[in-house]
């Protein structure tokens, strides 16, 4: 996981799922649902600015948002990267 260190962030929302994807529509695959934790409760990852602008808009809107203690996305897209190095060990 040292190789993707510092190329994404992860955040708690207290959304459902599909309102979170809704939101995540006009992030140009920036952003991805990661994690559903409950019906109510969705993990948003993906480009770290990307994550934290949308955090602020949520945070301003009265949405509970929790920054999970992660630096890179993990269940996106963006651990493809690691499928090859996977394989060969």
């Amino acid at each position: 996981l040292l190789e993707l260190s510092g190329t994404g962030a992860m955040v708690a929302v207290a959304l459902p799922e599909a309102r979170v994807r809704e939101d995540l529509d006009a992030w140009d695959g920036r952003l991805h649902v990661a994690v559903v934790n409950s019906p109510s409760s969705t993990v948003i990852a993906g480009e770290t600015e990307a994550v934290v602008r949308l955090a602020k808009d949520y945070e301003e809107s009265g949405v509970r948002v929790r920054r999970i203690a992660v630096d890179y996305a993990s269940h996106t897209p963006h651990v493809e990267r690691l499928r090859g190095s996977l394989a060969s060990a």
